[in-house]
């Protein structure tokens, strides 16, 4: 089974690559290994991620890293919780972390932050909803209903500080499971 190659990037993202086995290598003329060594010398080469060709990587069976990708919930902790500034979602501020042997890891501190803004994505959703619920009811001069929603919202707004993500939660498969019950279910 071909090999991919992994290293964490100057941003510390982890990062998989995968080799262009098609025609390029011919089994008579070169080892895999020699093969991934111009692979990740081309990669340097090339300078997408200006790191040195002595850069720390490795060259990871795909089996292998198809089954620590399962380990780790696939890709539910690798990209941060909540887009930044820019609309962007990406590894810098993800769980992702490369073990000892190239493969991915779950830095369980850090995907319990990508889960809360995850959480909180939707929990902002669900305030806006109140948020028109509210002045429909403001507009009918409902009390009972303003206040009946001002709680709700409080609640909602009360999740992150009440919701516990580290009680009997140590794996990454435990953690995606933990979801609020005054939230809609995920998909």
């Amino acid at each position: 089974m071909p090999k991919k190659i992994t290293f964490v990037d100057l941003k510390g993202r982890y990062r998989i690559a995968t080799p262009s086995y098609g025609g390029t290598r011919r089994a008579d003329e070169q080892t895999e290994t020699e093969y991934l060594d111009k692979t990740w010398a081309r990669m340097i080469e090339v300078g997408i991620y200006g790191i040195p060709l002595d850069h720390p990587h490795h060259y990871v069976e795909e089996s292998v890293l198809r089954a620590k990708l399962a380990e780790c919930s696939d890709s539910d902790f690798r990209y941060a919780g909540k887009p930044d500034a820019d609309g962007v979602r990406d590894g810098v501020d993800g769980a992702w972390e490369m073990d000892t042997d190239g493969t991915p890891k779950i830095n369980m501190v850090k995907a319990r932050v990508v889960h809360m803004d995850k959480i909180r994505v939707v929990r902002d959703a669900e305030l806006v909803k109140k948020d028109l619920t509210s002045l429909r009811a403001v507009e009918d001069a409902d009390t009972d209903a303003q206040a009946t929603i001002k709680a709700e919202k409080q609640t909602l707004r009360d999740i992150p500080a009440t919701f516990d993500l580290t009680t009997d939660v140590d794996t990454p498969e435990k953690l995606k499971a933990k979801w609020p019950t005054e939230l809609p279910a995920r998909e």
